[in-house]
């Protein structure tokens, strides 16, 4: 837990009457689901578990095609099957993501996005042969899509539709890439484009599984970077920029590919080259479905679809969750069966933002000025914010105030600071200060549109009168329970009636 403070001056003597509400934080409920035959958990360790629902595209079974949300003990607390025209297009590929309005964006390959909201109604698509792998909506409403379903030299990869279905922008790989070694190459398409990211500064990640590239485009369509993974294995599948510039990546052979690198999740420093942590699925070749998609989660676990299971890994590769589809792993190995393999999956955090108010708890007389002091855990933090209420007029004496804010300049190990109003001035009154955290809403590879926002709020009591009476009340620690506010205000008259006898005394 981290704590800074910010320091409100009063241009008037003010004695503050405060307790300090701290709240622990509660234990995450995990919704009920209905049991699936075909689905189970055999490994769950919930003290070392990003904790929460996962979120999947099913089509293990020939014929039904469905969007999946389980919870932690691999139960059905959601699903959607698709309407029987559109069973025929989940093959390899199918890619389903939550929204921030709740609804699941997904993309059937060769065919088309779609937008389905929970009661089941598609409310938005946009079709096109081409499409292939993945999907994003993005922070102005637009939808960023990939285009590698056999394409052509003369296709664009990646194009960016508004919500009329109007293409806004696009790249083509052949304005670069047109050139050897690159130009004869062709396996389900000339690139087989399979990803593509908006990064936070515009540029747009895309994944050219053919050349064995992940490179990043700006705005006009020039090459910012690139990262060629031949040195470590081939067909990259959803890389995933990491807040520290890193990049997680899926790495295994194609069928029918002679090689010797396994399936395998790499996170590397493309600066240095240098591999900064790898994850070897444990699966012989012989088993149907390859490692595609790996999500680094907010405490630092990784969550791994490896075509037959979905394995949550800690950074000292310890599974603390595994989940398992019946059947998968004894198909055999043919162009059918692949297709039924699990692809992509990303979990829903359920956590609140973890946080206390330390202050204001005392007057602080002498300096004139109240501590705004807030205990935060960095943990899929996004940011904190307060308000002052004068419940004596019942109206905001404050704006919105940003207390902490996730740059995004290392997620991991947050950082941020206070913006906005430094000084107030307080009448004599009764104020609330509240205090409200987001979470950062993680979700899948694209860190820049959050998923779900869970949000926090506490709230503590004082007054300001013109005497100058300070009863400071006993530190707590973290964790503790809360101090009632009947107790503390019950001290708070008998501080009063104790110094009004001695005032009389004095006299």
């Amino acid at each position: 837990m981290k704590r800074i403070r910010c320091n409100f001056s009063l241009l008037i003597p003010l004695f503050i009457i405060g307790f300090i509400m701290v709240l622990p934080v509660s234990a995450t409920v995990v919704p009920a689901g209905t049991p699936d035959p075909d689905f189970s958990v055999d490994i769950y360790k919930p003290d070392k578990v990003w904790p929460g629902t996962t979120l999947f595209a099913d089509y293990h079974k020939q014929g039904m095609a469905r969007i999946v949300e389980v919870n932690m003990q691999g139960e059905i607390v959601w699903e959607y099957v698709l309407p029987n025209e559109l069973t025929r297009y989940a093959n390899p590929g199918f890619d389903a993501e939550l929204l921030p309005n709740n609804n699941i964006l997904f993309l059937l390959p060769s065919k088309g996005a779609y937008e389905v909201n929970r009661m089941g109604n598609i409310v938005w698509s946009y079709l096109d042969s081409k499409i292939s792998h993945d999907v994003d909506r993005l922070p102005n409403g637009n939808t960023l899509i990939n285009f590698g379903a056999e394409d052509q030299k003369g296709d664009a990869q990646v194009k960016e539709v508004n919500p009329e279905g109007k293409v806004v922008w696009s790249w083509r790989a052949k304005d670069v890439f047109d050139k050897p070694p690159y130009d004869t190459m062709y396996f389900q398409g000339w690139t087989h484009a399979n990803a593509v990211i908006r990064l936070p500064n515009g540029d747009t990640v895309v994944n050219l599984r053919n050349f064995n590239l992940t490179v990043a485009i700006n705005p006009q369509g020039k090459v910012a970077w690139q990262y060629d993974w031949g040195s470590i294995g081939t067909s990259p599948h959803e890389p995933e920029v990491l807040p520290n510039g890193n990049i997680l990546v899926c790495l295994h052979p194609e069928p029918g590919q002679v090689v010797a690198t396994p399936d395998q999740v790499v996170e590397v420093n493309p600066k240095t080259k240098e591999i900064v942590w790898q994850y070897m699925t444990k699966k012989p070749r012989f088993i149907l479905g390859e490692t595609r998609d790996a999500d680094r989660l907010p405490n630092g676990n990784t969550l791994i679809n490896d075509g037959i299971n979905i394995i949550e890994v800690t950074p000292a590769k310890e599974i603390v969750w595994r989940f398992n589809v019946k059947g998968l792993s004894e198909l055999p190995v043919t162009a059918q069966n692949h297709g039924l393999c699990l692809y992509k999956s990303e979990r829903i955090g359920l956590h609140a933002p973890q946080f206390s108010i330390q202050y204001p708890m005392d007057s602080g007389c002498t300096g004139r000025e109240i501590d705004i002091s807030i205990q935060f855990d960095n943990t899929d933090l996004g940011s904190i914010w307060y308000r002052i209420f004068d419940r004596t007029k019942n109206t905001w004496v404050t704006d919105n105030i940003t207390y902490v804010k996730n740059k995004w300049a290392n997620a991991l190990t947050f950082e941020g600071k206070e913006t906005g109003q430094q000084k107030i001035t307080l009448e004599e009154g009764n104020y609330t200060l509240h205090v409200w955290a987001a979470s950062t809403g993680w979700g899948d590879e694209n860190l820049l549109v959050p998923k779900v926002i869970n949000t926090a709020e506490q709230s503590v009591n004082f007054s300001v009168t013109v005497g100058c009476l300070a009863t400071k009340p006993p530190a707590t620690q973290e964790g503790s329970a809360a101090l009632s506010p009947s107790i503390a205000l019950i001290g708070v008259i008998i501080a009063g009636l104790i110094a009004g006898l001695y005032n009389k005394r004095v006299r």
